[in-house]
């Protein structure tokens, strides 16, 4: 009996020791601003698979020295505003607030999940908005509640472009 817990003593001291080495190790390299860094990817990927089409070819400025972690603490704002941006860009405007006297150009609630553009205009629209917000989502560690994104630049363009492309795939 003894033996069992001088043996859980001593493996609590050496978690214990692995904690304070691991809260010593150097912290993550926060290397740009997420908000604007997820916005512009956003933008890109949703523009360039609409561009681009099924098989489409896709840049290749894939920032591959751009090994930072990003963090973005208005995500839905964000995801909403470049989103917008980029239908308008390909001629298919978004609304937001549905249903509201007011629609605006942006979602204005902090809760991505209560997001979702004007149904007026369902479809395709719908499609790739559910493509990005299922991906964005993923690199939300605390849920969508906290409006807070964490991610490296090279990976979300690389899950947004699958996302995207898979979306075209099954809308084909």
């Amino acid at each position: 009996m003894m033996k069992r817990k001088f043996a859980a003593l001593i493996l609590t001291g050496i978690g214990a020791i692995a904690l304070v080495h691991n809260a010593n190790a150097e912290e993550p390299y926060i290397g740009v601003d997420g908000c604007a860094a997820l916005a512009q990817l956003v933008y890109a990927e949703v523009t360039a698979a609409a561009w681009c089409g099924p098989g489409g070819q896709w840049s290749s400025d894939d920032e591959a020295s751009d090994t930072g972690i990003a963090v973005c603490n208005q995500t839905t704002r964000t995801l909403s505003t470049a989103f917008t941006s980029a239908m308008t860009s390909i001629g298919s405007p978004v609304r937001w607030g549905y249903p509201s006297v007011n629609p605006s150009d942006v979602c204005l609630s902090i809760y991505l999940d209560q997001c979702y553009p004007d149904p007026s205009r369902l479809g395709a629209t719908d499609a790739t908005w559910n493509a990005v917000t299922k991906t964005v989502r993923q690199a939300m560690p605390n849920g969508v509640a906290t409006d807070q994104s964490i991610f490296n630049s090279s990976t979300m363009r690389l899950a947004l472009r699958l996302a995207l492309d898979w979306n075209r795939m099954i809308a084909c």
